[in-house]
């Protein structure tokens, strides 16, 4: 079992211990009326947050074509080893969200705004210590995982200056999901529009024109933009309703807090640093692939475009119901979280084999507007034919964690998880990709069946398994 757990007849007789505060109509449509308004409420200002996002990676790849294919490799590399270093707040902010929604639907503000305020605290430390370890290890990674010497020089001129802006994100990130835990999902929305279209003018006036200083201009941008996000978001946390949760004059970091978060949120972490410690393995399968740059460069293309048209709206769909189910628990209804869980889930999936289909359909053409190389068209347009079969399965993965996370229930979808994206991904991928011959495609393939498999293990998780008695 995932313990600690209490009975759902405990929780029950919990609910008169609740601390009243006042509720808004926008919060109390959460958990009570129709559960498709409060899908719809949360989920399309998370979902036009994810598509701002994806416009400024989309920017990035299509500034990295015109910089040349060994730009566009960089950009991959790049992207994954920045994950890879900010890996820690994802363990803060399943964590935050899953207390702090729980308080908040509880009615329990005094210990929503304690969480609040523990969890950014932590995010300053965890900022710090991000930005100063990828400076030391981005070049040594780069080499590592096996980029030709181009390719090691662009990266580094890339993440050099992109990893200093590690600390603002890590912030923001856990401003922003204070603000979701509590359902309120437009002002992440509001800041991230601002701080995507500063990225992208000056990925445009940085790389292109009139100032030409290269691939160093889009990790320029992002700093420059995320130092902008964080003080407009902290500004906002400050008169919102939480705004106690910035008075950091009292008692300082606390221990307990910090195991409590991160009993949480650990799991959470280690299930995306299978996935980013899984793609590290995949990009030193595709380095020894006969065309490696080509290769590298079509994993940038099809990732981008693939988390774009479909990742994107289904992350936002798992951060809608993460805030469902928390405050659901918290406020003693079990049932009311399950079929919201399975309702987002469905929409996903439904949502997600409609861009199945168009990827499939329209690779070739997406693959000719990102790169100018016939080889990269190629891999890439294969990349997005046969990742684009998994889309319905990869969805009901994200959606289902999300559900799971917001339950604080995350050590066995951790297992899941890595099982099967590093004990069953990896080695089938290096199976189809070097001994069977098949390139890059076996390295595509894998990723769909891999994701078809945790999709339907998360399912059966989300079914059977007793998230609904968590306690946090």
């Amino acid at each position: 079992m995932n313990s600690p757990t209490i009975s759902e007849q405990e929780l029950r007789e919990n609910a008169d211990n609740k601390a009243s505060t006042k509720i808004s109509a926008e919060d109390e449509i959460i958990v009570s009326g129709s559960l498709w308004r409060a899908i719809w409420q949360l989920s399309w200002p998370l979902y036009l947050n994810m598509m701002i996002i994806s416009v400024a990676t989309m920017s990035e790849v299509w500034v990295g074509g015109h910089l040349g294919s060994g730009a566009q490799a960089a950009i991959g590399l790049g992207g994954q080893i920045w994950f890879f270093m900010i890996i820690l707040v994802v363990a803060l902010s399943a964590g935050t969200n899953a207390l702090v929604s729980r308080f908040w639907g509880a009615g329990d503000m005094e210990n929503a705004i304690v969480a609040a305020r523990q969890s950014l605290m932590f995010s300053v430390f965890f900022g710090i210590f991000a930005a100063g370890s990828g400076l030391l290890l981005c070049r040594p990674l780069l080499r590592a995982l096996g980029a030709s010497a181009e390719v090691e020089q662009l990266g580094w001129d890339f993440l050099k200056y992109d990893m200093i802006g590690t600390l603002p994100i890590t912030v923001h990130w856990v401003s922003n999901s204070i603000f979701r835990a509590r359902g309120d999902t437009k002002i992440p929305m509001y800041t991230m529009c601002l701080v995507v279209a500063l990225v992208i003018t000056l990925n445009y006036v940085l790389c292109i024109y009139p100032f030409h200083v290269g691939i160093s201009g889009l990790g320029m941008s992002w700093t420059i933009a995320s130092f902008f996000g964080l003080a407009l978001s902290l500004y906002l946390q400050r008169k919102s309703v939480m705004g106690s949760c910035m008075d950091w004059n009292g008692p300082g970091i606390s221990k307990d807090w910090f195991m409590r978060i991160m009993k949480i949120g650990i799991p959470a972490c280690i299930q995306d640093l299978a996935w980013v410690g899984g793609n590290f393995v995949l990009l030193y399968i595709l380095a020894r692939t006969i065309n490696p740059t080509a290769s590298e460069a079509a994993w940038a293309i099809g990732l981008r475009v693939e988390e774009t048209l479909g990742g994107m709206p289904v992350y936002a769909l798992s951060g809608a119901v993460a805030t469902l189910v928390g405050q659901n628990l918290g406020a003693n209804q079990p049932q009311r979280a399950e079929e919201a869980g399975w309702k987002v889930t469905a929409v996903g999936a439904i949502y997600n084999l409609v861009v199945g289909v168009i990827l499939f359909l329209s690779a070739d053409l997406v693959s000719s507007w990102m790169s100018k190389d016939p080889a990269v068209i190629k891999c890439s347009a294969d990349y997005l034919r046969i990742v684009g079969a998994a889309q319905p399965f990869v969805a009901m993965w994200l959606i289902l964690v999300g559900a799971l996370q917001g339950a604080g229930y995350t050590r066995w979808p951790m297992v899941v998880t890595v099982v099967a994206l590093v004990g069953f991904r990896l080695p089938l991928a290096w199976y189809l990709s070097i001994p069977l011959g098949m390139g890059a495609n076996g390295t595509w393939i894998s990723l769909a069946i891999s994701g078809v498999v945790v999709g339907l293990l998360l399912a059966y998780q989300f079914k059977f398994c007793s998230w609904k008695t968590q306690k946090v």
